[in-house]
């Protein structure tokens, strides 16, 4: 099937993309904010570039004045996102796996069956990690929702986007596992 490379390759930059958009995103509960996983990766240099609203110009005028609680506040968020890091960069590995196989896939003009397994296996991975995360997240919610907050979700865009990038990895595997993609005869 022709579009099956296609979609392996969709779903890895898609995935790659999710990367760099909020991940977390807290909304009604006090403090309006988002992550994205890069920022995770990197760390943050002031609080103020996740905090949005009114609590967000509160802490930028805080951190403008030198706030030592803010600084420090600041230093523990990059503590605690150094010890999730590692985790957070093996959440996107499958993206960045199916977004390799959908790149060699499309230069060989070839998707064969070794290539559909392993983005099938990648999807089905990918899918596996999404619904992990939408699990906690609904869990946060709830324990938000129970402490009087408005129980919104905890997810960002980049959650959702993880999901899509599983579930193209996964129906791009078997649609070359069905019927491979050969290389035309010249």
């Amino acid at each position: 099937m022709g579009g099956s490379k296609f979609l392996v390759l969709v779903g890895g930059i898609v995935g790659i993309v999710s990367f760099f958009l909020p991940l977390i995103a807290v909304k009604d509960s006090g403090v309006e904010g988002a992550v994205s996983a890069f920022q995770i990766v990197k760390g943050l240099d002031k609080a103020s570039e996740v905090v949005t609203g009114a609590a967000g110009e509160l802490a930028k005028t805080a951190e403008e004045a030198g706030a030592a609680e803010l600084q420090k506040a600041t230093a523990e968020a990059n503590d605690a996102f150094g010890k999730i890091k590692t985790v957070v960069m093996a959440i996107y590995a499958p993206a960045l796996l199916l977004l390799i196989i959908g790149a060699i896939a499309v230069m060989k003009k070839q998707f064969g069956r070794v290539g559909g397994t392993f983005a099938f296996l990648f999807g089905l991975i990918g899918l596996g990690i999404w619904a992990i995360l939408n699990a906690a997240a609904n869990e946060v919610a709830a324990d938000i929702a129970k402490g009087g907050g408005a129980g919104e979700s905890v997810k960002g865009i980049a959650m959702h986007l993880l999901m899509v990038t599983g579930a193209l990895g996964l129906v791009g595997g078997l649609m070359a596992l069905i019927k491979p993609e050969r290389k035309a005869a010249v």
